[in-house]
């Protein structure tokens, strides 16, 4: 007897529909999706005017679909129940008592990127605490540099169309093809800093946690940037080992949930 799947073949399509939407850095046709699911046009024309009924897409002018703002709020709803900073925090404090300083976690939340949540280390002299839904200027914090790397395209520019590139210390990045630049070499080199472009005295290190190629959180260290010159490299590998510990944490969640 020949065991039937428990999935529900439409709903993995629509999934992917979305899926393909989403990295797609210009809108998708109905013609463009059906061929790349392997659907007929017209089964593809009733998903989509399903996905659309639902506000889950949105129709282009130019006749091609983006994803709608029901996702953004499922999104949102995902954050704010927990999920994954409640998974998070653990290796978050981990990470703050092994190198003694100031840690914290930053996520996309509505068209920003924030901190989510935060952990104090043990040395005497400590950079003062991002307090939770703090935000701006991300272009001038390793996190936000970092959640601006890996964050799709689209999101990256409206982004950076909505907020200007103020400079906030004497190294701020100010020139938006510097910034291009930067964003390039985090993405090559896998974690971003911020050399006391966001306050005097401060350096920070951020590392992704990233799920099939795709960034969930950026994990923070911040430090004075005298004890951040001497320990950067022991920071770099102790940030990469927690962003790690974090990916699994998450997959295995994934997995058994």
């Amino acid at each position: 007897m020949v065991k039937r799947s428990s999935h529900i073949a439409s709903v993995s399509r629509a999934f992917t529909v979305m899926t393909m939407i989403a990295d797609s850095a210009a809108p998708l046709s109905a013609k463009d999706l059906a061929a790349a699911v392997g659907t007929p046009l017209p089964t593809m024309y009733h998903m989509i005017n399903t996905l659309l009924a639902e506000n889950v897409l949105l129709r282009n002018g130019i006749g091609g679909y983006r994803l709608g703002p029901r996702l953004g709020i499922l999104s949102d709803a995902y954050l704010e129940q927990g999920e994954p900073v409640a998974l998070l925090e653990t290796p978050l404090k981990e990470m703050a008592a092994t190198t003694g300083e100031t840690a914290y976690i930053s996520a996309w939340r509505n068209g920003n990127i924030e901190v989510v949540a935060t952990a104090e280390g043990h040395h005497a002299v400590r950079v003062m605490q991002l307090q939770r839904g703090a935000h701006g200027h991300a272009h001038a914090r390793a996190s936000g540099k970092l959640l601006l790397a890996y964050a799709r395209p689209g999101l990256r520019e409206q982004y950076l169309r909505e907020h200007a590139l103020d400079a906030l210390t004497e190294h701020t990045i100010i020139d938006a093809d510097e910034l291009k630049d930067d964003l390039e070499k985090v993405r090559n080199r896998g974690y971003a800093t911020d050399l006391e472009e966001f306050t005097a005295d401060v350096s920070c290190l951020a590392v992704p946690v990233l799920i099939n190629g795709r960034i969930i959180a950026a994990f923070t260290i911040s430090s004075p940037t005298s004890r951040f010159e001497r320990r950067r490299e022991e920071m770099i590998a102790v940030a990469l080992r927690t962003a790690d510990d974090a990916r699994r944490l998450l997959v295995n969640e994934k997995a058994t949930g």
